[in-house]
């Protein structure tokens, strides 16, 4: 249910992009952590990431860009269900929305905010 609420207020095009990214923060078990990982798909808003740990709804992450370096601030807002295909993916919102993932052919609905 909670995927099919994330789809529904969905409110940019998403793209499949792997990036190779940083992820750090603090899990859920309150541990800091930092893990090289990759995006699977971008939007204007955010991204699907994989990640190796528990982490919460609404807590906040950083990720920073392999390629370039480039760091944003990121919420948690989805989380993939155990024992489905999404396990280990998270869905992350900007906290503050930015020209970021390098683009060059994006879909018509990110140039509008």
């Amino acid at each position: 249910m909670a995927t099919q609420q994330y789809a529904e207020r969905r409110r940019w095009t998403r793209v499949p992009h792997k990036l190779r990214i940083i992820l750090s923060g603090v899990d859920a078990d309150g541990f800091n952590f930092a893990e090289e990982t990759e995006t699977t798909v971008v939007s204007k808003e955010g991204a699907a990431v994989r990640t190796a740990y528990n982490l919460k709804l609404g807590q906040e992450v950083s990720l920073c860009t392999k390629e370039n370096n480039r760091v944003g601030q990121f919420q948690v807002v989805w989380l993939g269900a155990k024992g489905t295909a999404s396990e280990g993916k998270v869905g992350i919102e900007w906290v503050e929305p930015r020209r970021f993932w390098g683009i060059d052919f994006a879909p018509e609905d990110w140039g509008s905010k």
